[in-house]
């Protein structure tokens, strides 16, 4: 982001919500000043900037498109890396490793390196193989960080199947405390909510049913802050007939049944096929069923 150029991005917000020069700047830019900024031949400090997006009614993150034309690259960059992860396209994956390392060369910056551990050992999760060389150094960064936010949130659930419970328990607890501080924030809850979902999988998975069951308690605390994202209401369903089930509290499976039928209808069929995998591991069956108006539904029982 050019910082000479903020200042006509401000003039044209401000010109398009009606706002007058004198109701944005003031107490903070003269009249030369304002007129300066607005020409891009000056700059203003953060705070002042801060205190301007907020009289226009603005978040950061729609500045930043707003003012570039376009999404941040770690937008585009994790959507990617869902995509190609979910339909367990182990070529995608190997492509987004090395373009991240020829982005780590070119920039020097961390986060590249980072992000390429995370998708190494993505792959390596699918190909049920053990740590990459370099996933030490990403665990030893998250752990001596003492200053957690969104992008340690983010790198800690993406690579929580090599992470061991008492470490997993001793690390969620400072997430909490940061959610606590970010909850008014969308993509920190989301994140929140998807680190809660990948320790309730993997606990399922190793059958570690009472820690699932925890962690479930916890998930189930968000539900009103979740409550109109769709996704994360299903995922809440889902995980609860699935730990009813292998824990012996409920035999029957239709709602589960709903709930894989129902990701279908949403156009999540790359988190449908996640959701199915996991029962197919824990030793369900799942047929497709087809009735006569070629609607599609699912039809689950316990091998």
């Amino acid at each position: 982001m050019e910082m000479n150029n903020i200042g006509e991005t401000i003039k044209r917000l401000r010109l398009a919500k009606k706002i007058p020069s004198q109701s944005l700047y003031t107490d903070l830019l003269s009249r030369q000043a304002r007129s300066n900024f607005e020409k891009g031949e000056s700059d203003t400090t953060v705070s002042k900037f801060f205190i301007l997006l907020d009289r226009l009614n603005i978040s950061l993150d729609e500045f930043y498109v707003l003012h570039t034309q376009k999404e941040s690259v770690e937008f585009h960059l994790f959507t990617d890396i869902a995509s190609v992860y979910y339909k367990k396209d182990i070529e995608g994956l190997i492509l987004l490793i090395n373009k991240l390392s020829e982005e780590y060369k070119r920039t020097n910056n961390i986060k590249y390196y980072h992000y390429k551990i995370m998708v190494e050992n993505m792959l390596r999760i699918l190909k049920n193989e053990s740590p990459s060389e370099d996933f030490e150094q990403l665990s030893n960064y998250l752990m001596n960080c003492d200053s957690w936010g969104y992008y340690e949130i983010m790198l800690f659930s993406n690579s929580i199947n090599y992470f061991s419970q008492d470490l997993i328990d001793i690390v969620f607890k400072r997430s909490k405390d940061i959610i606590t501080n970010f909850r008014i924030l969308r993509r920190y809850r989301n994140e929140y909510a998807m680190l809660l979902l990948n320790i309730i999988n993997k606990n399922i998975l190793e059958s570690n049913f009472p820690v699932a069951v925890k962690y479930y308690k916890e998930y189930e605390e968000m539900e009103e802050v979740l409550q109109n994202d769709m996704y994360f209401q299903t995922m809440r369903i889902y995980f609860r007939e699935v730990l009813e089930i292998v824990t012996n509290k409920k035999r029957a499976t239709e709602d589960l049944e709903k709930v894989i039928t129902y990701l279908g209808y949403f156009n999540m069929s790359n988190k449908q096929k996640q959701c199915i995998a996991l029962l197919e591991k824990l030793n369900f069956q799942v047929e497709k069923k087809t009735n006569k108006n070629l609607e599609i539904a699912f039809q689950i029982t316990k091998k």
